[in-house]
């Protein structure tokens, strides 16, 4: 690998300085490791309003980190102490004493953070979930049994969700407390308290004064800020009727500086066990220590889900709030899972099915549904799903029977709508045809393709205004798939990224008002020799209006063994800087959500408002879709 030495800057200035050896750093590690702390950054918040942001300081201490990882091909190890238990107000806050769909979405998003960092990284990202929840439990009045119940229901979770990237670790792996014995609940009630004392005695700097540390450090006066906001509701069932406001609120404060105070503790712990991990926050910061990040997907502040609840719109944005403000809105409605409550919804006719199925959001978009007896895919209802669809795309349609039948595919297609034959028939057959395209490129192979919609090079010849021949896309409105085989195992994904969610993700300086403004132009020699100019960027849905991404990644040479495609944004200064931005959006992973199929999934998407790709399998594996277009 090439080095890059450093030298002192100014000519001669060596000779004045003590005689040491030069610095050489592997630029290509350098570089993967800036890669990677800038996919951190995606999910990093800004310094709070008033506190001087100093990450450039924390950045250089995490980009060594990160560079001694890369050098040595090891994994990213990041650290986030999160994850307690939930609050103690039940009645007002959550959903209940163990973890919901909040908790569920908060882990898929850290877990595609690692993921994003795998992505362009082959040994890839793990971040180990440091439970704090021993250390506050008592002091919010919560059990240690509830503490143990909801960090083993969080475990659990992760494994029948498949986080990978994620592990945890309890207050006595800090204290190597005997790790490798068991630690039933039994176990872990009877020694609670003993796990705290020990930490305390342990990790508490001498002399810590922590009414000093709120006014001399931002980071614990916006912490202590935060604290003071949580316990505020947090413990409002705790103030007694004819009390002190004064007195009630003298204790909130109280509590938040034991808190503040055990968290030195705790998080003193973490710096001396973890040194080589980034650490990451749920608490704002000045960044140089420690990068503040979201948890929960597409929220505006820093809310947690152990503190909130989740509430899906029907076109599959997340809102988060408390459980009253929900409770008291007549246009949601709550929803539950093994008879447990899970999340919130707006209400709507299109989940009022006369067939028994559930509905279940999808991280980061996307809806699965199960039938809850079972059930044929000849009952499902293509109207309701149509409209369904056109509002938050892709529908994952598992475990009902029927769905590799062929004729009962093409049916319910004609149920839908106007199923659109190409040249190839009315069902297209997506599998590895080897280099045998049917003119439609690396359609039918097994290598990764563009990001791109469907029907981009089903051209038709119109006249424009001046009567000049055009050619003019016209694709179909709806994707409609039976999954013949499974995805080979960790490859052979589809990703669907929808519209809504790169607007959410644009970068400084781009607007959906912009890009609605930019045109583009695609050419091939495959599809017949393809040119398409002037194609809008931005076009509004055929149903609903809300605009949508209309786009296909530029795909050179030198990414496929088939003809390379090329795309231009038109009347802008650096059309390859305005493609890098989309492109990144399209396949990051709070987007793109990246479907493994299953044997007889079926999936309608939404061709308007979601954009699609494949990442590459094996070749001449047997993976198999089957496609229909329906208008």
């Amino acid at each position: 690998m090439a080095a890059v030495a450093i030298q002192p800057p100014v000519a001669g200035l060596h000779l004045l300085m003590p005689s040491r050896p030069s610095l050489a750093f592997d630029t290509a590690a350098l570089e993967k490791s800036w890669e990677i702390l800038s996919v951190i950054h995606r999910y990093r918040t800004p310094a709070p309003e008033g506190v001087a942001d100093r990450s450039d300081e924390g950045d250089l201490k995490f980009l060594s980190l990160i560079y001694g990882q890369v050098r040595a091909r090891r994994e990213i190890q990041l650290i986030l102490p999160a994850f307690p238990f939930k609050s103690p107000n039940r009645k007002h806050k959550t959903l209940g004493a163990l973890p919901d769909k909040g908790e569920e979405l908060a882990m898929a998003h850290l877990n595609g953070l690692c993921a994003a960092i795998m992505d362009i990284y082959e040994p890839g990202a793990i971040l180990t979930i440091a439970s704090d929840g021993l250390v506050y439990n008592d002091l919010l009045g919560v059990s240690d049994s509830e503490v143990y119940a909801y960090g083993e229901a969080l475990r659990q979770l992760a494994q029948d969700q498949g986080f990978r990237h994620i592990q945890f670790i309890r207050l006595r792996n800090l204290l190597h407390w005997k790790e490798d014995g068991l630690l039933d609940a039994a176990t872990y009630e009877r020694l609670a308290n003993d796990f705290r004392q020990r930490l305390l005695e342990t990790y508490t700097p001498v002399d810590y004064d922590v009414a000093a540390s709120i006014k001399s450090d931002n980071d614990v006066c916006a912490t202590y800020r935060g604290y003071i906001k949580f316990l505020t509701k947090d413990l409002e069932h705790t103030f007694v009727e004819g009390g002190s406001k004064k007195a009630h609120k003298g204790n909130i404060s109280g509590i938040a500086k034991l808190m503040l105070s055990r968290g030195k503790a705790f998080a003193e712990a973490i710096r001396t066990n973890f040194p080589q991990h980034v650490r990451l926050s749920i608490h704002p910061s000045c960044g140089s220590t420690k990068i503040s990040i979201r948890v929960l997907p597409q929220a505006r502040n820093l809310i947690t889900p152990w503190h909130s609840v989740p509430c899906f719109t029907i076109d599959g944005r997340v809102e988060y709030g408390m459980r009253e403000t929900f409770d008291n809105n007549s246009e949601v409605e709550l929803v539950s899972r093994d008879g447990r409550p899970w999340y919130y919804r707006y209400k709507s006719d299109l989940y009022s099915w006369s067939q028994s199925v559930e509905f279940e959001p999808l991280y980061p978009c996307g809806m699965m549904i199960r039938p809850t007896r079972p059930m044929s895919a000849e009952e499902l209802p293509m109207h309701p799903l149509r409209e369904l669809a056109q509002e938050n795309s892709p529908l994952l349609l598992r475990a009902f029977q029927d769905t590799k039948d062929r004729e009962l595919h093409v049916r319910k297609a004609e149920e839908m709508g106007t199923p659109l034959p190409w040249k190839f028939g009315l069902i297209l057959e997506v599998k590895d045809h080897g280099t045998e395209t049917q003119g439609l490129n690396n359609v039918l192979s097994s290598e990764w393709m563009p990001f791109h919609y469907d029907g981009l090079f089903k051209i038709k010849k119109e006249k424009d205004s001046e009567g000049k021949d055009i050619s003019v896309s016209y694709p179909p409105k709806f994707q409609f798939f039976t999954g013949m085989t499974p995805s080979p195992k960790d490859t052979g994904f589809t990703l669907f990224s929808p519209s809504h969610l790169v607007w959410h993700y644009l970068p400084t300086g781009y607007t959906v008002e912009q890009l609605e403004k930019l045109r583009w132009t695609v050419e091939t020699v495959s599809f017949d020799q393809a040119k398409v100019t002037d194609l809008p960027l931005v076009v509004p849905h055929f149903a609903h209006q809300r605009p949508c991404l209309r786009y296909h990644e530029p795909w050179p040479q030198e990414k496929t063994v088939f003809d390379p495609t090329k795309v231009t944004v038109q009347d802008v200064p650096d059309s390859a800087e305005v493609c890098r931005v989309i492109d990144s959006l399209l396949h990051d992973r709070r987007v793109a959500l990246w479907h493994a199929w299953e044997e007889g999934d079926w999936l309608i998407s939404d061709n308007f408002t979601v954009m699609h790709t494949r990442s590459s399998f094996t070749g001449k594996s047997d993976r198999c879709l089957r496609r229909i277009h329906v208008d």
